[in-house]
């Protein structure tokens, strides 16, 4: 099935699961400018694993899929065998829009990794989301709207052919036409073709150019007659509804002058400092139970003391001494560590199982945006940073609260009596504070990047359901929990 006006034609394709099921076998395809194809068949046969071929992404989560064929486009020769053919550009089922970036945020950040932006493209964005608002948070936008942003974030990525999986799944008659419509005026436009996998084809078919059935059965690609174009042409030619406007609402300007993709790492540390270190319910939670510590150890130390009152004054140097070494050195590291854990490995992995369930990490692979390395630096930094800031923090509030517990006791006392004997033990030598100072610093960073490399292993990982999230969830606080008890118990042994 090549044509002398093909500009991009495949040899020989050929596609293997990693269990060992054939699903085509030495098909030719070829696409010619501006053609809308359709790819149909039965479910399960294999539609997808063509265009996640044909976009770079087939294997991207580590199956290995045996893949044989030739791609020819331009002057440019892909061996599918050995090369990652990224030539489509991608509008996935479920749109995969990134739900923590703006409507523009979703276009601008793949505006920034391609360089620059073709003007004809950029004016064809302009009236594709001519309604919608350049601020405004996908969660909000209607579902014509995020499929419209997607299908501009695709275009901008400006690969040489479109690929839709799904497009017209859940869309009514009306608005299933209406996509067709637009499909097939993008290809026009433009003068790239499009491969649009498709079980509902009713819709689809009017505007198509040519139909492709995957014959799972012979595992061969094979040209089908429209067998419903009469009936199809008809509807086709009947006058359809304009989408409705509002009439005093003015169009939105859409302005996408690429600038430097490095921008987009700074986007995602801020993102992640204010999620993992300054969020107000991780800051409260945190410093309860810094308070807590402080209260309890003083409280306790000194309240219960069998000895009574008169020993409980001869032993209160040391007493209070010993008291705050244990409680700056053990205690508020570790119950400010435990409790970073535990918190921030669930916001974590349920961040990143969102993104992998909903196939954000595919669209940013397919799009050229290197998500993993923006995600996975920003985590590990602001984990890193978190601890850091978190226990000193914890410190200073069970610090305070230790103090104020001890004033309770020891009514009339100085302050400098209390901070004397209390920092005792770093305010002897400078030496002592150092490396005190040194061990806590270690106890905090190992368990940071322990908690981080597990929360990020298992949140990244191929995710089936919402259930799947939430057992990773589980598994990502009992595992970064568990390492921080352990780390903190191996390093007090070598520290005293």
């Amino acid at each position: 099935m090549t044509g002398a006006r093909a500009v991009i034609t495949l040899e020989g394709l050929s596609i293997t699961t990693p269990g060992g099921r054939v699903l085509v076998e030495n098909a030719d395809v070829s696409l010619g400018p501006g053609e809308v194809v359709l790819l149909v068949g039965p479910s399960g046969s294999g539609k997808s694993t063509i265009i996640n071929a044909l976009s770079g992404l087939l294997g991207a989560d580590g199956a290995h899929w045996q893949v044989q064929g030739r791609v020819h486009l331009a002057g440019k020769d892909y061996d599918l065998a050995q090369d990652v053919c990224n030539i489509g550009g991608l509008v996935f089922q479920n749109n995969a829009l990134f739900d923590d970036l703006s409507a523009a945020g979703n276009a601008r950040i793949t505006a920034d990794h391609i360089g620059s932006v073709d003007p004809a493209i950029a004016e064809l964005i302009g009236e594709l989301l001519h309604d919608v608002d350049p601020g405004q948070n996908v969660a909000s936008l209607s579902g014509g709207q995020c499929q419209r942003v997607a299908i501009a974030r695709t275009l901008l990525a400006n690969r040489d052919v479109l690929l839709f999986d799904e497009p017209n799944s859940g869309l009514d008659k009306l608005a299933a036409r209406r996509l067709a419509q637009l499909i097939r005026k993008l290809c026009h436009q433009m003068g790239k073709p499009a491969l649009i996998v498709a079980h509902h084809v009713d819709d689809l078919l009017p505007l198509a150019d040519r139909v492709l059935f995957l014959d799972s059965a012979r595992r061969m690609l094979r040209e089908l007659p429209p067998d419903r174009a009469e009936v199809d042409s008809a509807l086709l030619c009947e006058t359809l509804p304009s989408e409705p406007r509002a009439q005093t609402a003015a169009p939105y300007s859409w302005k996408l002058k690429p600038h430097s993709p490095w921008r987009w790492q700074f986007h995602y540390l801020n993102e992640y400092f204010w999620i993992l270190c300054a969020s107000p319910m991780l800051l409260g939670y945190v410093m309860l139970g810094a308070g807590i510590v402080g209260f309890v150890s003083i409280w306790f130390g000194f309240n219960y003391d069998a000895l009574g009152d008169f020993v409980r004054s001869v032993v209160h140097d040391d007493a209070l001494m010993g008291i705050g070494f244990i409680e700056m050195t053990v205690v508020v590291p570790l119950i400010s560590c435990l409790l970073m854990v535990a918190c921030n490995n669930a916001v974590i992995t349920a961040d990143l199982g969102n993104r992998v369930l909903s196939s954000q990490f595919r669209a940013m692979s397919n799009l050229g945006i290197p998500a993993r390395r923006y995600i996975y630096v920003s985590v590990g930094v602001n984990m890193m940073l978190a601890g850091l800031l978190l226990t000193v923090a914890s410190g200073v509030i069970a610090s305070f609260t230790s103090y104020q517990v001890w004033r309770l006791i020891f009514v009339g006392q100085p302050y400098e009596l209390w901070m004397e004997n209390f920092f005792r033990e770093f305010l002897r030598s400078e030496r002592a504070l150092m490396v005190h100072g040194a061990w806590t610093l270690f106890k905090v960073a190992a368990t940071a990047a322990v908690a981080t490399a597990s929360a990020l292993m298992i949140g990244g990982k191929r995710k089936e359901s919402v259930i799947s999230i939430n057992h990773a969830i589980a598994r990502s606080i009992i595992i970064g929990a568990s390492a921080t008890l352990v780390i903190h118990a191996v390093v007090a042994v070598l520290q005293f």
